[in-house]
C-alpha cells in the first residue's frame, strides 16, 4: 500500500520532467476578420502585389520566425498567398503571429524534415511574431525569394 502511495505521488513529477516534443501539424486557417488591415510591408511595393529577390533580414528571422513550411510544387499563388495569411491569423492566442511571407526558391534550412540545408523549396510560408516592414528587407541571393508577397496582420483590440 505504501508503494502505491509513493508511486501516486511522484507520478505527476515524473509526468512533469519528460520534455515534450512540438506537436504535429500546422496553425489553423483562420479567416481574417474584415475589422482587421493587411498591408503588404514588401519594400517598392506601392501598387504592386509581389516582388522579386528580397528576403527579410537574417537577425529578423532568428529572433522572430515561429513557423515555416516548405512545399513541393508552386500552386495557385493568391491562394496560397490567402491561407498563408490565415494560417498566421490562427497562430497560436490572438495576435501571436503579426506577419506572414509567402515565396519561392527559399532555402530550406538544416533538419527541417531531415534536410541537410542545400535544398531550395519550390514554395515557402513563413510566419513571424513582429510586424514587417520594408525596412527589415535585404536583397536575396540571386534567384531566391521569387514572385514573393506578404502582409502584417493589424486588429484592433
Amino acid at each position: 500500500m505504501k508503494t502505491v502511495i509513493f508511486l501516486a505521488s511522484i507520478l505527476p513529477l515524473l509526468a512533469a520532467s519528460i520534455p515534450l516534443s512540438p506537436r504535429a501539424g500546422a496553425p489553423a486557417f483562420v479567416p481574417i476578420p474584415a475589422n482587421c488591415t493587411v498591408i503588404n510591408p514588401l519594400p517598392h511595393a506601392a501598387g504592386v502585389a509581389s516582388v522579386n529577390g528580397y528576403m527579410p533580414a537574417s537577425n529578423f528571422t532568428t529572433s522572430h520566425l515561429l513557423y515555416a513550411a516548405y512545399f513541393d510544387a508552386p500552386y495557385n499563388q493568391t491562394m496560397q498567398s490567402e491561407l498563408c495569411l490565415e494560417q498566421c491569423y490562427g497562430y497560436g492566442y490572438p495576435a501571436n503571429c503579426k506577419s506572414a511571407l509567402l515565396a519561392y526558391w527559399v532555402p530550406i534550412p538544416k533538419g527541417y524534415y531531415g534536410s541537410s540545408g542545400n535544398e531550395m523549396s519550390h514554395t515557402a510560408c513563413l510566419l513571424y511574431d513582429a510586424y514587417l516592414d520594408p525596412n527589415l528587407f535585404v536583397a536575396a541571393p540571386s534567384g531566391q525569394y521569387v514572385n514573393e508577397t506578404a502582409g502584417s496582420i493589424y486588429c484592433p483590440r
